[in-house]
Formats: structure tokens, C-alpha cells, sequence
């Protein structure tokens, strides 16, 4: 991407080598997240006609996106305690990376980091045939996962996973709002981490259809044609919990008004909503309100323990060249993709 909001175009670069500790990995598929639309965009939205230009958060032009990365490791730094042994192996890309030296990083929470280097973002990104990483710790052993998928848990699947764990109560009844391909990825995830009951909100039929008959979703609810909140306290009593896939104005309000005493309100989606809520309410209701970006590196290695042991259905995707990235953005945008697409490099050809 030479600039933000232009077409991506394809270009010709030396063949990265690392030094320290770094690892260079020759991807083999990335997935094409809608948070690549934002970074696209070059803002985001914060609600009430603001936006936050990237380049204000170091983002820069031209910028090779990807943040989805499958690949195997192909070089590393004399300082990455690897061996000729690792050369070749498979690997899902942590790409949420921070600076390294904060009490968030140190912790091991670099997607909590205030000056992050994540890749495709901040830092080129598996849009390349080859990406760097800067240390081995953000590589993760993808032996034993479905290819085509692995890289797509690195951002979809670690921010469903995420998001559900923190809410506190398995029992009762959890809400996703929004059941495009991250919303999918709760509902096949909230069933293998224990959740009992589980409601898909959207407002497509088909995939609300998706969701129950194909998802594990106990019950679904189109919120443009019929009043969610009465619904959900008809049909469920009330949840315990929402995750908040879309955060607009109406899905805000709908998690708010659907919320049990003591409910938990998880708020993922960078659609620009507003969250408005009297203090009196938030006491006397006992609600808990917080956000998730994503996840930590530990929490990326239990989900893919977690599918490797199976029970985790695969979201629908579709493989396609990196040359149609273009396309597929444009697609992804007017919400005619259902699931992933996730692209390859064909014939060695770069993308940048």
C-alpha cells in the first residue's frame, strides 16, 4: 500500500536477512482480517464523526499489510537460539507485537503495549512472501493445524478467545453480537471452552442460520426485525454475558439493556460506537464494562492447543491468490464475505 485509501500494488524487494534475534519466515498464507479495511482507510472510527488517523499511531506509508501469517522459518539471527533444525518448521506469527521494554511487554502482554510494532500495521507484515519477526517467542508451533487456518488464528481466533475469557460465568446464557467471521469463530470456540448457552445477535438470516445450524449457537436473533433486547429477555431471561463484535450505537444499547444483575459487557468491534451509562445503573447494577484487543502471546498458545486437540470447527474460508487482494478487499467491504478469505502467493510473486 503506497498510501492510505490507494489500490495495493505489487513490488519487488531484497530478500530480508535477519540479525539479533530476529526470524525471517516465508509465509505461506495470510488472511485477510476487517481490520485490514481500517488500516486501508488509514483511521478509525471513535463515534460521533471523530477518527483516529494511523499515522498518528506510528502507522506508516507504504505499508505491506497482513497480520493473519502461516509460514515456515526460513533464516533467523545469530541470536534467536535456533538451529538448522528449525529451518522449515511451521509456525503461526504472533504479529501483535510491542516495543519490548514496558511493564506490558515484560509481563508478557504485548497487545496492552503504548508504543506497539505490530506487524502489518506498524511494521511490514504477511502481505510479503517473507515477514520478519523480532524474536522466536512470537512463533508459535503450528504442527498438527489445518494450514489454510492457522494463520487466521492469530488475530480472528485469538481475539474470540480472548474476549470469552473474560467473562467470568460459563453458566447461563452468552450473547455474540455479530457473527461474521470473528462472531463464528466465539460461537465454535464458546462450546469448546464450556460455555452452556450461547445466542447469535446479527442481522443476516443467513448467517444466523449458520450460526445454529453449523456454529453450536443454542438460539438466534435478528435485531432488524425484531426488538433484540424483549427478545433476549424473553427467550433467555436476560444473559450473563455480550460480546460485542460490531460496537455501534444499537449493539452497545442492546448489550446494556439484554445484561443480567452483576453481567459482564465485553466490547470488541471498532464499528465507533458510543457507550453512554448512567453511573447509578453501573452500580446499582453491578455491571462490568471492558474492552479486548486481541490477545496475549500465552493466550495464542492455548487456543492452538486447544484446536490441535480438536473440537474447534474451522470458520468458512476461501483460498485465492494474493493477486486478488484487491478484490477481495473491495468484496470484504460491501459484506460479501462470509467467514475468511485467505490469500497465498502464487509463483513467487510478491505483494507489498
Amino acid at each position: 500500500m503506497v498510501e492510505f485509501g490507494a489500490p495495493i500494488l505489487a513490488n519487488e524487494v531484497a530478500d530480508p536477512s535477519p540479525s539479533a534475534s530476529q526470524v525471517v519466515v516465508k509465509v505461506a498464507s495470510c488472511g485477510l482480517c476487517h481490520s485490514d479495511l481500517h488500516f486501508h482507510e488509514g483511521h478509525l472510527s471513535l463515534g460521533g464523526g471523530q477518527k483516529l488517523p494511523l499515522p498518528a499511531i506510528g502507522a506508516p506509508t507504504p505499508l505491506t499489510m497482513g497480520h493473519e501469517i502461516f509460514g515456515h522459518i526460513a533464516a533467523y539471527g545469530p541470536d534467536a537460539g535456533l538451529s538448522q533444525a528449525d529451518i522449515g518448521r511451521s509456525v503461526i506469527v504472533y504479529p501483535w507485537i510491542g516495543c519490548g521494554g514496558c511493564q506490558a511487554c515484560l509481563d508478557g502482554r504485548d497487545n496492552e503495549c503504548a508504543k506497539p510494532q505490530n506487524l502489518g500495521l506498524h511494521r511490514s507484515g504477511g502481505h510479503a512472501e517473507k515477514v520478519v519477526v523480532r524474536d522466536p517467542k512470537f512463533l508459535i508451533d503450528a504442527s498438527g493445524i489445518d494450514p489454510d487456518m492457522a494463520g487466521v488464528y492469530a488475530c480472528s481466533g485469538l481475539t474470540a478467545y480472548s474476549a470469552l475469557a473474560k467473562l467470568p460465568r460459563k453458566s447461563g446464557w452468552v450473547a455474540i453480537v455479530g457473527v461474521g467471521g470473528v462472531g463464528l469463530m466465539a460461537l465454535a470456540l464458546a462450546k469448546a471452552m464450556g460455555f452452556e448457552k450461547v445466542v447469535a445477535v446479527d442481522v443476516d438470516d443467513a448467517k444466523l442460520r449458520l450460526a445454529t445450524e453449523s456454529y453450536g449457537a443454542d438460539l438466534a436473533i435478528n435485531s432488524r426485525s425484531e426488538d433484540a433486547i424483549e427478545a433476549l429477555k424473553a427467550k433467555t431471561g436476560g444473559v450473563s454475558g455480550v460480546i460485542d463484535f460490531v460496537g455501534a450505537d444499537a449493539t452497545v444499547q442492546l448489550a446494556l439493556g439484554s445484561l443480567i444483575n452483576a453481567g459482564v459487557y465485553v466490547a470488541v468491534g471498532l464499528f465507533g460506537g458510543t457507550l453512554q451509562v448512567p453511573v447509578a445503573a453501573l452500580a446499582s447494577r453491578q455491571l462490568t464494562l471492558r474492552g479486548s484487543f486481541v490477545g496475549t502471546p500465552a493466550e495464542l498458545r492455548d487456543l492452538i492447543d486447544l484446536v490441535r486437540k480438536g473440537g474447534v470447527k474451522p470458520i468458512p474460508f476461501r483460498r485465492a491468490p494474493i493477486s486478488e487482494i484487491n478484490a477481495d478487499m473491495a468484496a470484504l467491504s460491501a459484506g460479501e464475505i462470509q467467514g475468511r478469505v485467505v490469500h497465498f502467493h502464487a509463483n513467487g510473486t510478491p505483494a507489498a
